[in-house]
């Protein structure tokens, strides 16, 4: 899982840093740029929660990775040879469908893996995200040298190869047995999908009842040991305001860095790769961090870094300042991303793993569309600059949310353990 990983993020990093270019070349306007963001999300919304949902219920992740893995490789070559930007917007909603696919089913089979490793759970998850960072990083420190020698086109094609490569692989994993009561016949899936459906028209009236009742972020009890679990609703408002505030900006910080500032694509890519890259190691020290901070401190450590790089983009945009501004930013997309993932594994346990998956993507994916299609607006309507200083202001709003909740969930704890002594 984590080689198949490495190479799915190899296709991102050779794409994501010219991935606005390119649409630019292609004609696209800033405020276009961020609708093609935005559709992608939409996608990932309803299917994400759909895969992860029916997951569940058919009691397997592998049929889902690899079909999730086929079509965005098909997807990926298609983007390489379309004549116009208006080709764009079907071919990112197909991938949004795609991805959403491989990513549910990855997150949930790898928490599947991780299931028994409760000590190191954290730091395990940042091995197997940051080994993706690091592949990411490789691709994305010359995906700006090959598009500047070649064509903007080369690097799709390539992710196309790479992911037909990770496809080959993922048929190669053995996922862990299918749990009791799990249905995985062929004759049922129809039946599966249905109650997917179903269950998400009730999850939806839960939420809003919740909401209204004031109940949103209350903590389920482990029944193992009557101890208060981490609650959902945090994170996924981080999965959401994390989305929102990277979405809008890096859905045109390629072109605030070459049009704006004046670094080349070469410059601007390998600037990307040097925080992807710094992310191997930090995914690690953050998941460390995560089993020994606990995972609403270390959320919250990470969007103070977010803040801090932003205002960095503000206020430092040149050498040598960007290095360590890009450096501060592979710890913050460290400390959020390790911890998250983690979170969304041992919230529930396996029987509502794919659902969870799926709801934090979903939650994500709602954040991207406003996200990107925010980012694209503010820039035609104010500029790069007060953009990315909006989104400061907004990330760090949501670090204060993320202290409050923390404290509150350390004092159920010891709420919980002082009644178990008495």
């Amino acid at each position: 899982m984590t080689l198949v990983s490495f190479v799915v993020f190899m296709s991102s990093g050779i794409t994501g840093p010219v991935s606005s270019l390119y649409a630019e070349s292609l004609g696209a306007s800033y405020a276009s740029i961020g609708l093609l963001g935005t559709v992608a999300s939409v996608s990932t919304i309803f299917f994400g929660y759909l895969w992860g949902r029916t997951s569940d219920l058919v009691g397997r992740r592998k049929v889902f990775l690899v079909v999730g893995l086929a079509a965005t490789a098909l997807n990926d070559g298609l983007i390489a040879i379309v004549p116009s930007y208006a080709y764009l917007y079907p071919l990112r909603l197909l991938g949004g469908i795609a991805m959403s696919a491989y990513a549910t089913s990855s997150l949930a089979l790898v928490g599947d893996l991780l299931e028994r490793r409760d000590r190191d759970r954290g730091r395990r998850m940042g091995v197997f995200r940051g080994l993706g960072s690091l592949g990411f990083g490789l691709m994305a420190f010359m995906s700006g040298t090959i598009a500047d020698a070649l064509s903007l086109r080369v690097p799709f094609a390539l992710a196309g190869a790479f992911l037909i490569g990770a496809f080959l692989l993922a048929l190669q994993v053995r996922e862990p047995s299918a749990p009791a009561g799990a249905r995985s016949s062929v004759r049922g899936s129809l039946h599966l999908v249905g109650q997917a459906l179903r269950g998400l028209g009730e999850d939806a009236r839960g939420w809003y009842s919740a909401l209204v009742r004031g109940r949103l972020g209350a903590d389920a009890m482990d029944t193992a040991d009557s101890t208060p679990r981490l609650p959902l609703a945090p994170l996924l408002l981080a999965s959401f305001l994390w989305a929102l505030v990277t979405g809008a900006v890096y859905a045109v910080w390629a072109n605030y860095m070459v049009s704006e500032i004046g670094y080349s694509s070469t410059a601007m890519s390998r600037l990307w790769a040097l925080a992807s890259t710094s992310e191997f190691p930090l995914m690690i020290v953050a998941g460390w961090l995560s089993d020994r901070l606990g995972r609403l401190p270390m959320l919250c450590l990470g969007f103070l870094a977010w803040a801090a790089v932003f205002v960095g983009y503000v206020l430092v945009p040149g050498m040598p300042w960007i290095l360590l501004v890009q450096l501060t930013r592979g710890f913050a997309y460290s400390a959020h991303t390790a911890t998250a993932m983690t979170y969304a594994t041992e919230v529930r346990g396996r029987a509502q793993r794919g659902w969870v998956s799926g709801l934090y993507g979903a939650a994500g994916g709602i954040g991207s569309i406003l996200g990107a299609t925010m980012g694209g607006l503010q820039t035609q309507w104010m500029g790069f600059r007060p953009m990315i200083a909006t989104n400061a202001a907004l990330i760090f709003a949501g670090a204060l949310y993320l202290a409050v909740v923390a404290v509150k969930h350390r004092r159920r704890i010891a709420l919980a353990e002082f009644s178990s002594r008495t």
